[in-house]
């Protein structure tokens, strides 16, 4: 039984799988208790599925290039994730689980990242540098009707996350005040959650809608030997109350993602040189943690 390289100052931790050098999102199915996720343990980064005990792993994309950031689509049947298979070049694609039969969603020179599927199926946001930097995009599944939802100068604006009602799109930005921001779903009343600290990364928005969880460096920070100052999750509310503090440990504690009950909470956590999965769990209001047996990435 391995011991779980982390304080969490609120749930419980479960140490769900180890791996080297995966850094990629992972997701919850909306329909089934799996998490999926990116692993370069064959020689480059593809795509997993494991069950919410870290058990009964599955690989869903074999291709000689990197497939990461993978987002299943509301029903579970699909899931959007990023290739450079065809010509080196980053781009959303789109799978059907069932056959895993994947189609290339977008096709344009510059680099598409980090897809996000609205919860009412229709759209399909991501981040592309197709202009002077990366902005926020939405597209239909079908590659219909691109919109661009951010127009930065210098600033980044990256990693969107989608209210549960798909009217809102929340996601970090490198503008002049960096961090957060919330969105209408066309891009209009851009806005900084308030009561950062500092200045988040990775969003995710909660199921109820009421909470928006992420990574930062604030309340005090501690050192990662290869990323430089770590950092740990945090829960915001969307009117900008309660900040509450996740993880607390010496490491780099990064993506996390609500599960779709939303009492839990899973994270990717950096520690001696190494990546492992974590889940906080138990309505992410008690003390403790514990560890589970999780299978290894050879």
């Amino acid at each position: 039984m391995k011991r779980p390289l982390t304080y969490i100052m609120f749930g419980t931790t479960l140490f769900l799988l180890h791996f080297m050098f995966s850094v990629n999102l992972y997701v919850y199915a909306s329909d089934a208790p799996y998490i999926a996720f990116s692993s370069n343990r064959d020689g480059d980064y593809d795509i997993y599925i494991m069950d919410i005990k870290g058990k009964n792993l599955q690989n869903l994309t074999n291709s000689p290039t990197h497939e990461f950031k993978p987002a299943f689509s509301p029903d579970g049947h699909q899931m959007a994730y990023v290739s450079s298979r065809h010509d080196g070049n980053p781009e959303i694609y789109v799978m059907n689980l069932n056959t895993k039969v994947s189609y290339r969603l977008t096709n344009h020179p510059g680099h598409d990242d980090n897809p996000a599927w609205s919860p009412d199926g229709r759209w399909i946001a991501f981040d592309s540098y197709r202009e002077v930097t990366y902005d926020i995009y939405k597209i239909e599944p079908d590659g219909e009707n691109l919109q661009r939802l951010t127009h930065g100068v210098v600033d980044r604006n990256y990693n969107a996350t989608w209210s549960p009602d798909s009217q809102s799109i929340a996601f970090a930005s490198f503008r002049a005040a960096p961090g957060i921001y919330i969105m209408d779903a066309d891009g209009g009343n851009q806005r900084r959650l308030e009561n950062q600290p500092l200045s988040g990364h990775m969003p995710s928005w909660s199921p109820d809608g009421k909470q928006i969880a992420f990574s930062d460096m604030i309340l005090g920070g501690h050192r990662d030997p290869l990323f430089g100052g770590s950092r740990d999750i945090y829960t915001l509310n969307v009117d900008g109350s309660n900040l509450r503090r996740r993880t607390h440990h010496p490491a780099m504690d990064i993506f996390p993602d609500w599960s779709p009950d939303g009492r839990s909470i899973v994270y990717y956590s950096r520690w001696n040189q190494k990546t492992d999965i974590y889940l906080i769990e138990g309505g992410l209001g008690r003390h403790g943690g514990r560890s589970i047996d999780a299978p290894s990435s050879g």
